[in-house]
């Protein structure tokens, strides 16, 4: 299996570009907010067993595609830098202890067009952060523009890139 993992800041264009990418080349999407949305019809963000299961059930659903021999899946991500080093590394070792193979894509975008980008529609569909201030707390809170420093990443400024042109530019870069 192939596991492209999406990542970037919030509004940087993530599920879009995977749906883009799942078009065009027929691979699945397990998007950031499907985990989040299950855990959280149970649990609140706070409680510290959310973010256990949080984990835990990605990770298992990564594996579980990886033995089963889908032959592609793309997976958003909000990384945080250090918080999140080792979710990424058992990511990296439920695919390849099973033949797959895991390409990163970091997007980045200007802080302005991610701020306007948040009163968005689709974003509220999926319950994503939507609220200006609370954007700029968590960005400003939290590292979240890096680039994962020990895996190779391609990195996309999708400023002004459309979603399409994002897809087949990852498409192409990883010869999907």
């Amino acid at each position: 299996m192939k596991l492209i993992v999406i990542y970037g800041p919030p509004a940087a264009g993530k599920l879009t570009v995977s749906k883009e990418l799942s078009r065009i080349t027929g691979y699945k999407v397990f998007h950031n907010h499907l985990a989040i949305d299950f855990i959280e019809s149970v649990l609140d963000r706070s409680n510290a067993k959310f973010w256990e299961l949080l984990d835990r059930y990605r990770i298992g659903l990564i594996e579980a595609a990886s033995q089963e021999g889908i032959n592609g899946l793309i997976m958003t991500s909000v990384y945080i830098k250090g918080n999140d080093d080792k979710f990424i590394k058992d990511i990296v070792e439920a695919v390849e202890k099973h033949g797959g193979d895991v390409h990163f894509v970091h997007l980045l975008c200007d802080r302005k067009h991610l701020e306007s980008r948040l009163s968005e529609p689709s974003r509220k569909e999926f319950g994503k952060l939507t609220d200006i201030s609370l954007f700029n707390n968590f960005v400003d809170s939290n590292d979240v523009f890096s680039k994962i420093s020990f895996v190779q990443s391609y990195e996309i400024d999708n400023t002004g890139i459309d979603p399409e042109e994002t897809a087949k530019m990852i498409k192409e870069h990883y010869s999907l």
